[in-house]
């Protein structure tokens, strides 16, 4: 009687677990890692963040955001603000345009006077001074965007309520001038330099 042969088959193949630290740009020094991110758009880095919470930490961080700064690695981007709404208790919405020339939505200010602000671009944001509230009220509070990571912080305000006022960066700092009551502002009040955020 002849003896069948049987062959084993090989065990299947383990899946290979690569940790992000093993491969692609994860397996480059820290340093080279950062150097090769701070050439690609903004916008390129906003889709890599997306991919997985370690992306999004090294995308997301200072260190990137100063690096590119220092390189010149920056674009210019086109912010709109927006008031949809009739209604002058509603403040207005944020969009980017997009390098598809689409307007896309970003996280908007509860707190921002509905109209009437003024606005300043410097140190890759947006300064948004006073304004009109309940389409009345003038206010002194400023706002700062921050046009890389689409978040608010509210800085130190202004001495003077204002809407409509004249917002310059001139030497570095901001000054506002105008947009106050008359009878109520003090003449050495009329202009000011509003504090930047650090």
């Amino acid at each position: 009687m002849e003896e069948e042969r049987r062959e084993s088959s090989p065990p299947p193949a383990k899946k290979m677990k690569v940790s992000p630290s093993s491969s692609g740009l994860w397996s480059l020094p820290d340093e080279v890692a950062v150097n090769c991110l701070a050439q690609i758009s903004r916008f390129d880095l906003a889709a890599l963040a997306i991919a997985s919470k370690i992306h999004r930490s090294l995308v997301s961080s200072r260190e990137l955001l100063e690096l590119r700064r220092r390189k010149g690695c920056t674009e210019t981007c086109f912010y709109v603000c927006m008031r949809i709404s009739p209604d002058p208790i509603r403040p207005p919405r944020w969009f980017i345009l997009s390098p598809h020339h689409r307007l896309n939505p970003i996280p908007w200010n509860p707190s921002q006077a509905s109209e009437s602000s003024s606005y300043v671009a410097v140190d890759g944001g947006i300064y948004v001074l006073g304004g009109l509230i309940d389409g009345r009220h003038r206010t002194r509070d400023v706002w700062f965007l921050d046009c890389f990571y689409h978040t608010w912080t509210r800085v130190p305000s202004m001495k003077m309520p204002r809407a409509s006022a004249s917002a310059n960066l001139v030497d570095g700092k901001i000054y506002v001038s105008g947009g106050c009551v008359k009878e109520k502002a003090n003449p050495t009040n009329w202009s000011e330099s509003a504090k930047r955020s650090k």
